[in-house]
């Protein structure tokens, strides 16, 4: 009977070795700064994967002066971030910044931002993007990233209001949720709200006539405004 205790205790103790692998690469990478000329802190990982279609799209704007950049909610700065090293490196561009921010995630955002040594690019405005979009000058954007709120009405309110502030020949980058179960229920979508997927699909059908398309995928879709 010890014997066969002895050998379950052992196969466990293997089992365990085999999990904690895995388990430590997760944590890497949702980590990792391996895209980032600073060992900035982040605990999750959902933009590395947009770096090779924005790096494409948006190669005519890198190192230009005077750029802007809007991003509405930017959660540790990732992407900020990323755009800040690869984009907006001009000593003239400037990142507008539009978050409700919990207390945590914004201490470990200015953290970042602070770790950059560029945070005189950043303006941060702590609130919901429908009242904090109004203090954004009109006709004063030159590329946009919205991935703020989950619901549907909002995603296409943010959508509408950005457009509005975006140059012509200006880009707005939106995330595209896939509407699974679990992603609705971490977003607290009701029932009845379609969505941020329908809310995207509705601004491209209206605003047809007044955007390209550069870019439409599963989880993003990409435009730029060709005419006011």
């Amino acid at each position: 009977m010890k014997k066969r205790t002895f050998v379950y205790k052992i196969l466990i103790f293997i089992s365990l070795l085999s999990f904690a692998p895995a388990s430590l690469h997760a944590n890497n990478e949702h980590a990792s700064t391996t895209e980032y000329n600073k060992k900035y802190t982040f605990t999750t990982n959902w933009f590395t994967h947009k770096i090779p279609a924005w790096a494409k799209l948006l190669k005519e704007l890198k190192g230009k002066p005077d750029i802007n950049y809007l991003e509405i909610g930017t959660f540790e700065g990732r992407s900020a971030l990323w755009m800040l090293e690869n984009i907006a490196t001009h000593p003239t561009a400037k990142i507008t910044i539009i978050d409700a921010f919990q207390e945590n995630t914004y201490r470990t955002f200015t953290a970042n931002i602070n770790l950059s040594d560029e945070a005189n690019k950043f303006k941060i405005l702590i609130g919901l993007s429908a009242e904090k979009i109004k203090e954004v000058p009109f006709n004063s954007i030159d590329l946009s990233y919205i991935d703020g709120s989950g619901k549907g009405i909002v995603m296409l309110s943010d959508l509408v209001s950005t457009w509005n502030l975006t140059k012509v020949n200006g880009i707005i980058i939106c995330n595209r949720y896939p509407l699974n179960a679990g992603l609705r229920k971490d977003l607290e979508l009701q029932p009845n709200d379609p969505g941020p997927h329908e809310a995207i699909d509705a601004f491209v059908k209206l605003y047809k006539p007044y955007i390209k398309v550069l870019a439409f995928e599963d989880n993003q879709v990409i435009v730029q405004k060709i005419r006011q």
